[in-house]
Parts: C-alpha cells; structure tokens; sequence
C-alpha cells in the first residue's frame, strides 16, 4: 500500500494480488513462446515476429484500458480526465508501431512500454494504485522490454 494511502479493497485482497500477478506472466508467455519457437524455427522467424509485435501492440493498447478503468473510479474530475487522456496514448503508440519496419517497430513498442511504466509511476501520489501494482507492472515491463529486444538478436 502506498504511504498516507487508506487501505483499498485491492491491498486486502491477497487472491486479487495472487491472481493478478498469475494472469500478468501468463500474459507474458506467449511473446516468450513466439521466441522460443522463432529460436526453434529460424525460417519462420519473420511471421512469428510479426505475430509477436500484434501480441505486443494489443498488450501495450490494454494498458490504456487499465487508465480508463482507473479514470471512472477517480473522485477527482481532474485526474479523471487526466487518465482517460493518458489512456487513449498506448492503444495509439500501437498502431503507430505496427505499421512501421519491423525493427522500428520494436524499437516504438519498448518505448510505449517504458513511457507507460513511467507515467504510471509518476501518477502513484494519486494513491489509486495497490502496494503491489506498480513492483508487479515493472517486472511485466522488463519481461516485455527484454523479449521485444531479444528479437532484434534474431533480425537479419
């Protein structure tokens, strides 16, 4: 729990923490499998990063969705307006990156990553965040950062 935070549901809930961070490494696998098999399978190397960059760009949009979910719970009509702006970013920077060279495009989605763990971690005094979200969101960050730059190990 954040300091000077009242408890939310979310802290006390030790399930919601334990399922959380169950589906959020779950969620991690399948970039994870696509460079196992890409490592397995160099002649499909090309079609599996770019399975992998879609997984990559719908992952980085639902992190909007989580701002948008956060948004409607707010008190605040400020912050709420605030997280439905920062919202809408990371579906946008998905877009944008796939339509891009496949390396650029990993060198975008990284990018989109890092600039939403940074906002996030700089809108922690809105204490609406539970105590384990943000240690959770920045190892599922590295994970997804450190997958998307090992396949440009893999590019010609």
């Amino acid at each position: 729990m954040n300091s000077g935070a009242a408890p939310s549901p979310a802290d006390s809930d030790p399930w919601l923490k334990r399922y959380a961070q169950g589906l959020g490494f779950l969620g991690w696998m399948p970039l994870a499998a696509l460079l196992v098999l890409a490592l397995l399978s160099p002649e499909r190397t090309g079609q599996l990063l770019r399975v992998a960059l879609i997984y990559a760009g719908t992952i980085l949009a639902f992190l909007g969705g989580v701002q948008w979910g956060l948004a409607l719970t707010s008190p605040s009509p400020r912050i709420r307006l605030r997280r439905l702006v920062a919202g809408m970013a990371p579906s946008l920077w998905a877009v944008t990156a796939l339509v891009l060279p496949m390396t650029l495009c990993i060198v975008v989605l990284i990018c989109g990553f890092a600039v939403v763990l940074a906002y996030e971690t700089l809108e922690r005094h809105d204490r609406i965040y539970p105590g384990w979200y943000l240690p959770l969101r920045t190892r599922l960050t590295t994970l997804m950062v450190l997958s998307l730059a090992a396949w440009l190990l893999l590019l010609p």
